[in-house]
């Protein structure tokens, strides 16, 4: 998930850049010999991503360098660029980065194919790491595949809801719960942003709510919360053993959350059928949207008017969040997502490169990321269970509470499970969700085809039948490793 899309389209972005970027010639990449001629044990070099834990990561990044002597050499990319040069440098076993950012959704594809080191060994002889610190539900999530510590969460993210409190008070509308709640449904929520339809606040229009329409990524990372929590799943048998990838996208569950969607479409504004990540959030921070539910890094990020600006939101001092609504009967599911950091096998500088990892997510060095003032305190996503604990935090952020209980929740293998192959079947769910919200066409017949599809691409992948040994990957065994390798 990346919290930071340009209201622009990316797409059209990247049209420009896209076919460059494949071409290992056009990346920009040291040669072996030369990364081996420049290289220095004192600099770790370090590919990012721009969402909002990068701009107060590299404000800090002097305290790094004066702790460790190290220097850093800090380049950041957007997220499909970042992937792109990514996978083509290490096809063309070129990498000159030390440490990279790392989508939950790629992590193992980047060790099954021995792009990037297994941290095991560094956290296992690492006795100040502290890694039982780290939200189970996060590391389960994000960052452990098939037994191994891939990655370290530098940004983890659940997702939440956001409304509008001098709103719901003039209108005489009970505020949503903080906590989950058997009465805090899906049915419950429409229900509430009904009561906002027609109205008019401020002298203003209001939209009851706002989503993301756009296609393949947004709509899906929206979407597929609703689709979580009502109990849908993309496979017969995934993450626990034995693994068998036939798609299962029909029935009862899908369906209802694909008339959930369009119906919270029918609330929001008609452009927002376009929209992707970024414009949603800041749909909410211009003030004419009553309520929605979105990753929380936008808990902080509607304060400003405009992606990291610094400048106040019209809704700044005027909302409040609240816990996601459940589907009636079925245990909750909240989405996870993130991104976390990791050391390519390419590097000559692992250890520095891992040095570099345990900073930026240790305990000391992500509170003064939350603390960093410039743009309005905007970084709170933390997957240290201690930070949420932090009396000077809770000042800073006083939606903690909530964001903690969504992450308890947490389980980003079920919501989006991160298996070889997503990227295409990202894009057919996509390109089904977007034509539904428009179309009148029914959910049954368009999930059959999507369901086909997704059957094709995984046989195409080698997954149908699934031949490679399965592992059982439930959360159980990721507090058994993460308990093993703490000592």
């Amino acid at each position: 998930m990346t919290a930071h899309s340009m209201s622009m389209s990316r797409r059209a972005l990247l049209k420009g850049v896209s076919a460059a970027a494949l071409l290992p010639g056009s990346l920009g990449l040291l040669s072996g010999a030369a990364r081996a001629q420049s290289s220095d044990a004192k600099s770790v070099r370090v590919l990012s991503v721009e969402d909002p834990f990068f701009f107060s990561m590299k404000a800090l990044l002097p305290d790094f360098e004066k702790e460790t002597g190290i220097k850093v050499e800090l380049e950041s990319l957007s997220y499909d660029a970042l992937q792109a040069r990514l996978v083509s440098a290490f096809v063309a076993k070129t990498s000159d980065a030390d440490v990279i950012a790392v989508d939950q959704m790629w992590l193992g594809q980047y060790l099954d194919n021995g792009w990037i080191v297994p941290l095991n060994d560094f956290v296992a002889k690492d006795k100040d790491i502290d890694l039982a610190d780290f939200i189970p539900e996060v590391l389960y999530s994000s960052n452990i595949w098939r037994g191994q510590l891939g990655t370290l969460p530098v940004a983890a993210y659940a997702q939440g809801v956001m409304y509008r409190k001098d709103m719901f008070e003039e209108f005489g509308i009970a505020a949503p719960p903080s906590e989950t709640s058997e009465a805090w449904t899906w049915k419950t929520y429409v229900e509430t942003l009904k009561k906002l339809e027609g109205k008019s606040f401020g002298g203003a229009p209001v939209f009851p709510t706002v989503v993301c329409g756009s296609q393949p990524s947004p709509i899906v990372h929206m979407f597929t919360q609703l689709s979580s929590s009502h109990g849908a799943s993309w496979f017969k048998s995934f993450p626990k053993s034995p693994w068998d990838f036939e798609p299962v996208l029909s029935g009862p569950a899908w369906e209802q959350s694909i008339e959930l969607y369009r119906q919270l479409y029918k609330l929001s504004p008609p452009e927002s059928i376009n929209y992707v990540w970024f414009d949603a959030g800041t749909r909410f921070a211009k003030g004419d949207i009553g309520m929605f539910y979105w990753w929380t890094p936008y808990f902080y990020l509607v304060k400003n008017s405009g992606y990291m600006t610094g400048k106040k939101s019209d809704v700044m001092e005027k909302y409040a969040t609240a816990a996601l609504p459940k589907a009636e009967g079925v245990p909750q599911t909240v989405s996870l997502g993130g991104w976390s950091l990791g050391v390519p096998s390419s590097s000559s500088k692992q250890e520095a490169g891992y040095a570099f990892i345990k900073w930026a997510t240790s305990k000391a060095t992500q509170k003064k990321m939350a603390e960093w003032p410039d743009l309005n305190y905007q970084f709170s996503d933390f997957a240290r269970a201690s930070l949420y604990q932090d009396a000077d935090l809770k000042k800073l952020y006083p939606y903690l509470d909530v964001q903690l209980n969504m992450m308890k929740q947490g389980n980003g293998k079920v919501t989006r499970p991160p298996v070889p192959g997503y990227t295409a079947l990202e894009s057919v769910l996509g390109l089904t969700l977007n034509q539904l919200l428009t179309g009148a066409e029914p959910a049954a017949p368009a999930l059959e085809r999507t369901n086909a599809l997704f059957a094709s691409i995984l046989k195409g992948n080698l997954m149908i039948p699934y031949q490679k040994e399965s592992f059982d990957d439930t959360p159980e065994a990721t507090k058994a490793l993460v308990a093993k390798l703490g000592g």
